[in-house]
């Protein structure tokens, strides 16, 4: 197999480049005089380099064979799901993680890629029309039986973030009133359930802290309190490179991960958040672009839930760091340490390129 950066998406590329570079940049300072967190920056480095190892490998496959492999992809991904259960390692009250060698992996952030391609794969074997409602439903199962071993873990953010998996189905029947409706009201009943019957005492706490940050600005509304402070402290142009105070003095809480974006708005400002997510805007229409290109209906269905499930993570954890969302532990892609998501989300891209590659006739 040659590979060659000639046949790749160019902005989609660079979109995602730049982000990696100001991802790592950032986790360097924000490890920066930790002990336990100050070489963390080059593990990530590490990871970053094997994604992309990974992902030009993707992209210079056929998808259709991807596809085609994607049931026994998506029963691998079950399998870890379940292992999971049996050997995994439990940190911070949470059942989420295998040691391999030496080193955590996390099923459920490469499970929910598999899913997408599986449940992509099913839909596009047939035209929209011919597609039956109960055939749907089962669809809709191959998303919902991850997410609900994800949140046994538990792991409600993770469980989340399947859910642009499922806006695929609306996609196939159109947005037809009847199905917004249906959609809304399950959504409701799924609150509900959720509520009294999933969420743990410390979830629901999460959720009150959201609604009334102020009422506990020492103990649980600590960590957006001081987000909310390093974000106004950047002001227009951010403080510089390493010298954000809540950053550098430790007032901000896990800054490597899910409010990486907080030490990034100290440092860079107002001007720097808007570059960053102008960036994220890029890589999203290119992504959407490729799918409206694309000459299957699969690829056209996976760019759709890849932008979808890059999306709600964009969204939840900016939204998370500044306060309008609860704190739902979600990480930003190619900013958040972490090798099991930096890899999945190269991989994801690389089939995306793949695509376009296919498209192109390359």
């Amino acid at each position: 197999m040659k590979i060659s950066f000639n046949t790749l998406d160019r902005r989609l590329l660079m979109a995602m480049g730049l982000l990696t570079f100001m991802g790592l940049l950032t986790i360097f300072s924000a490890g920066r005089g930790s002990a336990s967190q100050g070489h963390m920056w080059i593990k990530q480095a590490g990871w970053m380099v094997l994604g992309f190892g990974a992902m030009l490998a993707v992209a210079h496959m056929n998808p259709a064979r991807l596809f085609r492999g994607s049931a026994i992809f998506y029963a691998l991904g079950i399998l870890s799901l379940l292992a999971v259960f049996a050997i995994g390692k439990k940190i911070g009250g949470a059942q989420r993680w295998i040691m391999v060698g030496g080193l955590t992996f996390q099923p459920s952030e490469l499970m929910k890629w598999l899913a997408l391609l599986f449940v992509a794969h099913r839909l596009g074997t047939k035209p929209p029309t011919e597609i039956l409602t109960w055939e749907l439903f089962g669809v809709a199962g191959l998303a919902f039986f991850p997410m609900l071993l994800v949140l046994k873990q538990p792991d409600l953010g993770m469980a989340i973030s399947f859910l642009p998996i499922l806006l695929l189905i609306p996609l196939i029947r159109g947005l037809k009133a009847k199905w917004v409706a249906l959609g809304l009201v399950l959504m409701a009943l799924l609150g509900v359930f959720a509520w009294q019957k999933v969420l743990k005492p410390y979830q629901k706490q999460r959720v009150m802290t959201f609604l009334n940050p102020n009422a506990d600005l020492q103990g649980k509304g600590y960590q957006i309190n001081q987000s909310r402070i390093a974000i106004g402290a950047g002001g227009i142009l951010g403080k510089g490179f390493t010298s954000g105070t809540q950053t550098q003095l430790n007032f901000l809480p896990v800054k490597t991960t899910d409010f990486v974006f907080s030490v990034w708005a100290e440092e860079r400002g107002f001007l720097g958040v808007l570059i960053a997510l102008g960036l994220f805007g890029l890589l999203l229409n290119r992504i959407l672009d490729i799918g409206r290109a694309a000459r299957k209906a699969s690829e056209v269905y996976f760019c759709v839930g890849a932008a979808g499930i890059f999306a709600l993570h964009i969204f939840v954890n900016v939204g998370m760091v500044i306060g309008i969302l609860p704190n739902k532990g979600m990480v930003l892609p190619f900013f958040s340490a972490g090798g099991s998501s930096t890899v999945s989300y190269f991989l994801a891209l690389g089939l995306v390129m793949g695509i376009h590659r296919r498209t192109l006739g390359q």
